[in-house]
């Protein structure tokens, strides 16, 4: 058996496997659905025309000449041969070459994100982010930052729900002392008191800004907690994120130990891409990351969470909001599933660029001046479909009924073979964006790490999008995009907001500034406008 297929099946016994600062680039995925909505782009600039508006005949070769047949389509990007290596203790090394510029690209994926906090929400984020700042070996955090700006090289981190992703940037002829830093601040990072201090403060303010300003934060927060809740228990994926209340109780020894549990060898996979060779990339990542620990990372519980037995809808209050923002989720199958890709249709015919939403959501026909629809990559149980759509708060109750009747409509009736056609397009025109560079390489492979899909899932999942019918993207959405089964956030001003909405059931209005407390429920009224001064429209189900 292969070293590839090895890790493989090792992964595969894991009960969890806990990806990227997700809560900033999760919440802008979800409003633009990979592209803004709702506006048109702009016409490029013309030539004036003639003074007298007399119309000019073209030169008669030009008259003369055919026009140019249809362009077909465009080529898809094709991911490059991926090279492996297993090191002692368990270590995965992957190589791509693209020698388009003498630059460097690594990737340290490691397998816990935020789903590994426990009760420490914001844990797994601070432990990243002290990697860099905290420094390492006998080297504090300000040196090893300048070794790196010596060697013309860069550092980040990102955490997200299910890794944290160290990013190094090197010139090709500095890439194994770049490596060698890297090595020493993943595998040996000093996670020093007085750093995490720091911190926290700062993330404490960040937290307590979102609250007041980032209404797409505070409805990720509400929607990964409504959409899997467990009636017992804390699901991995129900904490999106850390308030400023939790931060402060984040101590060094929870993160000197959640490193000791998940920084581990086998739960670690290095991924090089750019002008290098397989054979210098693995001796150089053999050299830096010296830890032969054999040890396996903790298992977490992923249990199924349970959808909603009825629409669940809180309203995050924004007291003298002008606008308000709509998210409706609903939890799909797993990414790995057969039926993932029928998902993924399904959400292109609500809200892709060609979709429902577009053509009904949006002004000047509809009430929303953007709306869009997309899937969200989760490595572990049923993925969120999530739909939004921005509305002046006067017309937020008729974006919300349009809304759940465009979602009712879809689960209700297969979609047509035009929508499903131009759906898997979009989709299949999408993948592998960005990899003829080292940086959009290494991003992508890691990404196929922490979701766990094989090097060739692009060829896989092109073929499975040719293949779809309406049918099969008809079930799926039967089967998980109903308004019965899902959970509806607003941010807006309650005042103006709640009682629209109430119309649809029960209303939780929550204080955004104070931890999600929930202020007030305003009872359904089936009775209720969808938009001041309008009579009624038809009761819901």
């Amino acid at each position: 058996m292969s070293e590839r297929s090895n890790r493989r099946e090792r992964r595969g016994r894991r009960t969890a496997r806990p990806w990227l600062s997700w809560t900033a680039a999760l919440a802008a995925a979800v409003v633009c659905g990979c592209a803004p909505a709702g506006r048109a782009p702009r016409p490029p600039a013309q030539a004036a025309a003639p003074a007298n508006d007399a119309k000019v005949a073209p030169p008669p070769e030009v008259a003369r000449r055919e026009p140019p047949p249809p362009s077909g389509p465009a080529r898809p990007a094709r991911m490059p041969a991926i090279t492996w290596a297993e090191l002692p203790g368990g270590l995965s090394v992957a190589t791509a070459v693209n020698r388009a510029l003498p630059l460097v690209e690594v990737r340290v994926v490691v397998h816990g994100g935020s789903a590994a906090d426990g009760e420490r929400t914001g844990l797994a984020a601070l432990t990243g982010e002290l990697l860099l700042r905290g420094g390492a070996g006998n080297l504090p955090g300000r040196e090893v930052l300048a070794r790196l700006e010596s060697l013309g090289a860069s550092l980040a981190v990102d955490t997200g729900l299910d890794a944290t992703v160290i990013g190094l940037r090197a010139p090709r002829d500095r890439l194994a002392e770049a490596i060698a830093l890297l090595g020493l601040v993943v595998q040996r990072p000093r996670l020093d008191a007085a750093e995490l201090a720091k911190l926290k403060a700062r993330a404490a303010e960040a937290a307590r800004d979102r609250a007041h300003t980032d209404g797409r934060w505070g409805a990720m927060m509400i929607l990964f907690r409504d959409l899997y809740a467990l009636p017992t228990e804390l699901h991995p994926y129900a904490s999106f994120g850390a308030t400023a209340a939790e931060l402060p109780k984040i101590t060094a020894a929870d993160c000197r130990a959640f490193h000791a549990a998940w920084y581990v060898p086998k739960n670690t996979v290095v991924v090089v891409a750019g002008d290098t060779t397989p054979e210098a990339a693995r001796a150089a990542v053999e050299k830096a990351f010296a830890d032969r620990r054999e040890g396996e990372p903790p298992a977490l519980s992923f249990t199924e969470p349970m959808p909603p037995r009825s629409l669940k809808l809180t309203v995050i209050d924004r007291p003298k909001s002008a606008e308000s923002e709509l998210f409706l989720g609903v939890l799909g199958p797993e990414r790995g599933a057969p039926e993932w890709p029928a998902l993924a249709v399904a959400g292109q015919v609500l809200g892709g660029p060609s979709g429902r939403f577009s053509h009904d959501l949006l002004e000047p026909r509809g009430a929303a001046r953007a709306a869009s629809a997309t899937t969200l990559d989760v490595a572990h149980g049923p993925v969120p479909l999530l739909a939004h759509a921005s509305v002046p708060a006067a017309r937020a109750g008729l974006a919300a009924q349009a809304m759940l009747e465009h979602a009712e409509r879809l689960a209700a009736t297969a979609p047509s073979q035009e929508e499903v056609d131009a759906a898997a397009r979009r989709l299949a025109g999408g993948l592998g964006l960005g990899i003829e560079t080292a940086a959009g390489l290494a991003d992508e492979i890691a990404r196929l790490q922490v979701l766990d899909l094989p090097d060739d899932h692009h060829d896989g999942y092109r073929k499975e999008l040719r293949d779809m019918t309406p049918a099969l993207a008809g079930k799926v959405a039967a089967d998980h995009v109903r308004p019965s089964r899902a959970a509806l956030v607003a941010v807006g001003d309650a005042e103006v907001i709640g009682p629209m909405l109430s119309r649809f059931g029960d209303v939780k209005v929550v204080d955004p500034t104070r931890a999600f407390e929930r202020k007030r429920t305003i009872p359904r009224d089936s009775s209720a406008s969808s938009a001041p001064g309008q009579a009624p429209a038809r009761e819901q189900p």
